[in-house]
């Protein structure tokens, strides 16, 4: 496993996005913070899409179908996406 590498944003350009898709049946997260973006690996899995400068990761982005609850509760309850 190849190890990654994670550009980190200017604090000022840091965001995420959580989109709630109806007509896809899918929840569509997007982060550029790195310590988020290793979390929501080891809780989601790998992401279905990786945004790259050169060889860094800038941002990532994962889509999880509403069918999958497991993955759902523990975006909500694991992740700590909203840092409280």
């Amino acid at each position: 496993m190849d190890k990654k590498i994670y550009k980190e944003a200017n604090q000022f350009e840091t965001e995420t996005n959580i989109n709630v898709l109806y007509k896809e049946q899918v929840i569509s997260v997007y982060t550029n913070k790195v310590d988020l973006q290793r979390k929501l690996n080891k809780v989601l899995g790998e992401p279905t899409k990786e945004y790259k400068m050169k060889r860094s990761i800038s941002g990532s982005v994962w889509k999880i179908p509403f069918k999958d609850k497991t993955k759902i509760r523990n975006l909500m309850l694991k992740a700590n996406i909203f840092e409280l």
